[in-house]
């Protein structure tokens, strides 16, 4: 048997070994600092590759590994662990999109691993749909066993949201104000970049220069906005389409940190408190919202409140060490979403936004929501200066 992958499927297995040896997963804050007091103790790691097969592997000096709960044989932790140190050698010295080693094959076929992703079942019990890695872990707090699944994919920065766009499910309409004629809605509509696709920032810039100004009026979809109330309050609406304004047209759809945002929505009090020092009443319905995406608010069904997950993120760190966010920990968890989450602008076409129509005399524009991770990594990974770069491990969650 021959195993070959590339780094993040093969960072899954060197998680597995990881948590596999050290019978542990620390939380981290927002910073992806290991929290020292607060952490999961792991009793078993659950595969099933084939549906009906589940192997179980209990942590400890002697791992044992159950098939359906039958014992079919032990290994040593110190082995698991050599094998640990192998694969995290393997990923930070490749220079091959996909690589492999016979030696460290073979182990996990010993082990009954033949797949380097695990499980292959899709189960909507877990974060996105798809879970990475399922573990039986121990509150530290409460003592309680649960089963968690957590998501583990490579490049978080490249590949990760949040929270996706959807077609009118998640778009928001503003109304255009100012002096606006029909031949300035279709010279705004003909802006194209050199690949003729929407020029999201000479639109926005095109508004301006004409002093043109944008006005929110609701989510596209009755859903979308029962949905937001029901996560944070009537305001809700109100405050997303602050943070898209402060996005799109003021920011003029470059980059822009979702923690950006706070002190426009402060400044313009969106949501109308009418008091004071309300920035962090501001960052708590944003956190509280990225969270509840988190743990199954959609725009596109109507949702109940109640959290579908329970698991979280596994990230690796870029000295090889593994910490946890998940939902059993929320401040720190909320903390890293508002940290690391930034705005970013889908397929216009596809999602039918970013143009300006007539409606009743008047003219309109949608907004688009999407949230992608933004956490940088150094550079490419080498064994030589590996602690200068950053691997990291996380899920792409589609609506």
């Amino acid at each position: 048997m021959e195993l070959k992958g590339n780094k993040g499927e093969w960072s899954e297995i060197y998680i597995f070994f990881k948590l596999l040896s050290d019978g542990k997963v620390y939380a981290a804050d927002k910073d992806m600092k290991k929290i020292r007091d607060k952490f999961l103790n792991i009793i078993r790691i659950i595969r099933e590759e084939i549906k009906g097969k589940k192997y179980s592997y209990y942590t400890g000096e002697k791992i044992k590994i159950k098939l359906n709960e039958n014992e079919i044989a032990t290994v040593d932790c110190s082995k698991i662990s050599n094998y640990k140190n192998k694969v995290w050698d393997m990923i930070v010295s490749s220079t091959e999109t996909t690589f492999t080693n016979k030696d460290v094959t073979d182990f996990l076929e010993s082990l009954n691993i033949t797949k380097l992703k695990s499980p292959a079942e899709k189960s909507n019990d877990f974060f996105g749909g798809t879970q990475d890695i399922v573990l039986e872990t121990q509150d530290y707090r409460s003592g309680i066993n649960q089963i968690m699944g957590f998501s583990c994919k490579s490049d978080i920065d490249a590949g990760a949201t949040l929270f996706n766009a959807s077609g009118d499910n998640t778009n928001f309409e503003f109304k255009v104000t100012g002096k606006i004629s029909e031949k300035i809605m279709e010279e705004f509509n003909s802006l194209v970049n050199s690949q003729g696709h929407t020029a999201v920032g000479k639109r926005m810039k095109f508004l301006r220069d004409k002093n043109l100004d944008v006005e929110f009026i609701n989510p596209v979809g009755d859903i979308a906005r029962e949905n937001l109330i029901t996560c944070c309050g009537t305001e809700m609406p109100k405050i997303i389409g602050g943070m898209l304004k402060y996005y799109f047209y003021e920011c003029r759809g470059e980059k822009t940190d979702v923690k950006d945002c706070l002190n426009y929505l402060a400044a313009n009090d969106f949501a109308g408190y009418e008091f004071k020092n309300n920035y962090d009443t501001y960052r708590v319905r944003i956190e509280n919202l990225l969270y509840s995406m988190f743990t199954g608010l959609r725009f596109g069904k109507k949702w109940n409140g109640r959290s579908d997950v329970n698991g979280g993120y596994i990230v690796v760190k870029k000295d090889g060490d593994v910490v946890a966010y998940h939902s059993c920990i929320a401040d720190e968890f909320k903390d890293f979403l508002l940290e690391k989450l930034r705005f970013e602008t889908p397929s216009c076409t596809r999602h039918k936004c970013m143009e300006i129509y007539k409606k009743d005399g008047e003219y309109f524009i949608k907004f688009p929501l999407q949230f992608r991770f933004s956490i940088k990594t150094s550079g490419k990974v080498r064994y030589d200066d590996f602690k200068e770069n950053v691997l990291y491990v996380a899920d792409n969650n589609d609506i």
